[in-house]
């Protein structure tokens, strides 16, 4: 059987009062989304990961993961 983590991560987070949203904040050097894509990379019993993006993002998520050596994404959804 295979598993597949799915991360819901298409909000702006307009409180935080940035000029990107919250997930790509770089927090010690990483974007805040590399912090629990790496979970579900680093566990064993996940085969893939897909993430819902907000629509413009989908291309910096891909950058973040191949510099974060993020291989189990799979899937990339627009949403949010």
């Amino acid at each position: 059987m295979s598993v597949v983590a799915l991360i819901i991560a298409g909000g702006y987070g307009q409180r935080m009062g940035q000029n990107i949203p919250k997930q790509f904040i770089v927090v010690n050097g990483r974007p805040v989304i590399i912090y629990t894509l790496e979970v579900f990379q680093n566990h064993n019993d996940v085969d893939a990961i897909a993430v819902v993006c907000i629509k413009g993002w989908e291309q910096t998520l891909k950058s973040y993961a191949k510099q974060f050596n993020i291989t189990k994404l799979h899937h990339i959804v627009s949403g949010g």
